[in-house]
């Protein structure tokens, strides 16, 4: 189980905020197919130095010490989304900033891994629908961040509606996609909003007069929650608000940040409803609620900057 000093990462954080939903592009839809190759063979670094237009990006990986990483032709294997100038100029500009270099380099770092894709580099084609692992990290138990992926037709979007713009472009060290925004790592919130899978939770947390979505969007919370599947949610029936609240909180844990990892056999964790849940490992992990009955976890370890999320196969009972 793991807690976080919350002084110190306010500090790490105080810049990244809830830009997740503030910064959404309406941008059109028609390049997003389109492809590009350099002239001649060019490494990341190079390709954005060349290009007037991401000059602020390369003002940011400098800053973060990646200049020389992401300049060796074969070096690594990148897959990397390019925000522009317009993108960098318009973060600065909500955020009050004067220039790249005014933001810590601590923030910035975890916002530029944040568009690098864990794992060798991917085509738009090979990118998975779905969550990806990002090459940020959680800032407690550095577990990769996930980017959320979702395609239609020739459209790919990331995380809450971020556009990309030009796929496909070669480089000697990975491949870049140009996008429409900068993509700030992601909160629980953003996951139930985008996620199709999850929008039984995004909906009842609309509910509750967004005390739980507020919650999940909070840049500075520590919070571990299984999610019912879909069909779990399904099967709990009409309900009222009172229990549906209970219910959706005796899902959070509020305080901790518990990858699947963390989680071990015999582990009592309470609630932010107040009752306790209990933990039990083998073949798979058990959650036995406060009714003695037991659900499992389906699909595990969706990364956030505030916690984690699991899967779970039935809707726990607080009582």
């Amino acid at each position: 189980m793991n807690t976080k000093n919350l002084s110190l990462k306010a500090i790490l954080l105080l810049l990244v905020c809830a830009y997740n939903f503030t910064a959404c592009s309406d941008s059109s839809n028609d390049e997003n197919s389109e492809t590009e190759t350099p002239n001649e063979p060019v490494s990341l670094y190079t390709y954005f130095s060349n290009d007037p237009d991401y000059s602020l990006l390369v003002q940011a990986i400098d800053q973060i010490g990646y200049n020389n990483a992401l300049n060796v032709d074969g070096a690594g294997s990148y897959t990397f989304f390019a925000p522009n100038n317009e993108a960098f100029s318009r973060y600065l500009a909500e955020k009050n900033i004067n220039s790249i270099q005014n933001i810590p380099t601590n923030t910035l770092t975890q916002i530029i891994l944040n568009h690098m894709l864990s794992g060798k580099a991917k085509f738009a084609s090979e990118i998975t629908e779905g969550y990806n692992k990002t090459q940020a990290k959680e800032y407690i138990t550095q577990a990769n961040i996930d980017l959320f992926v979702a395609k239609k037709n020739s459209t790919i979007t990331l995380n809450d509606g971020i556009l990309i713009t030009k796929a496909d472009i070669e480089v000697t060290n990975g491949i870049i996609h140009k996008i429409d925004d900068l993509i700030m790592p992601a909160t629980l919130a953003t996951f139930i909003k985008v996620d199709s899978e999850l929008s039984n939770l995004y909906n009842a947390s609309k509910e509750l007069d967004n005390e739980v979505f507020t919650k999940l969007n909070d840049i500075e919370a520590d919070i571990t929650v299984f999610i019912p599947s879909e069909e779990a949610f399904l099967d709990m029936g009409t309900v009222t608000l009172e229990s549906l609240n209970k219910t959706i909180k005796y899902h959070i844990i509020d305080g901790e940040i518990n990858t699947s990892n963390n989680l071990k056999d015999g582990d009592v964790l309470n609630t932010w409803q107040g009752n306790a849940i209990k933990i039990n490992t083998g073949d798979s992990i058990i959650i036995t609620d406060s009714a003695n009955e037991n659900a499992t976890i389906i699909a595990k370890d969706f990364v956030a900057w505030n916690g984690v999320a699991h899967i779970i196969n039935k809707v726990l009972k607080y009582e």
